[in-house]
């Protein structure tokens, strides 16, 4: 089969290699859909693959006769072989998981925390291939309704789960102001989230102009953009001076975390979803009026199957459709083409689909 590899530091191509055979517990998947998601740059640009296996030690099996990391965490497919042990699924079925993958066993995973699973769950990889394998599989995949399409149903598997995370675990109330600091794919889904869950003002911070109107189309009702304004200081106009309900960091910089600190209310509480990479530390401005008394929350995206059907049945029955996101349609073999165009963001990229 055809698979985009990490063949070095930053370097990819398109590859040969053997069809997995699943093992116990796993699942081969038949890609349908893939696309290339802000993660891929940190597993690709920040961490080397030896690096990857102490974070995920389970990778070191997964990765033996392999010529490098095969690329991609966002996939959706049909059945095409269950290991001993998987009972919920037959091949030829049209299914989904998780981009983080728990063992179902552990502490964490028995809190219903997934996607922190100490256990052996790690990070899905190898959907931008023609077949990719799923972990634990009883626990993890979800099957796609008819109603839903293969464009909807991934965004379901990373950055719509992480995005909604966002509001959720912010414990946003219905009428909430809040501030969103980045309107990429990951910052849209949490706009969207918000609007989803009653939020009243919704504010969002973006200066590429193809990102500001998807921002207004999503559910904000004031886009700011920083190279024209203080964020901050318009979100505390914007807010008879108290600040955001809840902010929302979701890119993963200093700058914008300092910021979501500085521009949220006393008592509020600041939401992270993005992904800091090979950055050492983040820090708070102890200087703000909102420093003292309140609450800071990180997320990860929440995992497994009964995660993926509520998404899917919000997808199915509340009618949320973030497909907009898909900007650009290519070849899976074209994988490496698309994850230099996903890097630039030129040409108004927001998400890529990735088709066989």
């Amino acid at each position: 089969m055809q698979s985009c590899i990490k063949t070095a530091l930053g370097k990819v191509e398109m590859m040969d290699i053997p069809i997995p055979t699943p093992g116990p517990g796993e699942m081969v998947i038949k890609t349908t859909l893939a696309t290339v998601c802000g993660s891929d740059m940190h597993f690709l640009d920040e961490l080397p693959n030896e690096l990857l296996v102490v974070l995920y030690r389970s990778l070191a099996g997964f990765l033996a006769g392999l010529p490098g990391l095969p690329m991609g965490h966002e996939g959706v497919g049909t059945v095409h072989a269950v290991g001993e042990g998987v009972t919920r699924f037959q091949p030829g079925e049209r299914v989904c998981s998780p981009c983080l993958t728990g063992c179902g066993k552990c502490l964490q995973c028995h809190t219903g925390d997934y996607s922190i699973c100490t256990g052996g769950g790690r990070c899905l990889f190898g959907t931008q291939g023609e077949y990719f394998v799923v972990p634990f599989a009883d626990i993890n995949v979800a099957k796609v309704p008819d109603e839903v399409t293969d464009e909807q149903a991934i965004l379901a598997t990373d950055i719509m789960s992480t995005g909604f995370g966002a509001i959720e675990r912010a414990e946003l109330k219905i009428g909430d102001s809040v501030a969103i600091f980045a309107q990429g794919p990951l910052g849209l889904c949490a706009t969207a989230g918000a609007r989803a869950r009653g939020a009243g003002l919704i504010i969002t911070v973006e200066s590429i102009p193809e990102r500001m109107e998807a921002s207004k189309k999503f559910g904000a009702n004031v886009v700011i953009n920083p190279q024209e304004k203080d964020p901050v200081s318009e979100i505390m106009n914007l807010t008879n001076g108290q600040g955001a309900d809840v902010t929302v960091e979701a890119v993963g910089l200093q700058a914008t975390f300092d910021a979501a600190t500085r521009a949220v209310r006393r008592g509020g509480t600041v939401s992270s979803i993005g992904v800091y990479g090979i950055l050492p530390q983040a820090s708070m401005a102890t200087s703000a009026p909102s420093f003292y008394h309140r609450k800071v929350v990180m997320t990860l995206t929440p995992g497994g199957y009964v995660r993926l059907n509520h998404l899917l049945d919000i997808i199915r029955y509340g009618k949320v459709d973030l497909s907009p996101l898909f900007t650009h349609r290519m070849k899976l073999s074209q994988a490496p083409e698309a994850i230099e165009l996903f890097r630039s963001k030129r040409d108004g990229v927001l998400k890529i689909a990735l088709t066989p």
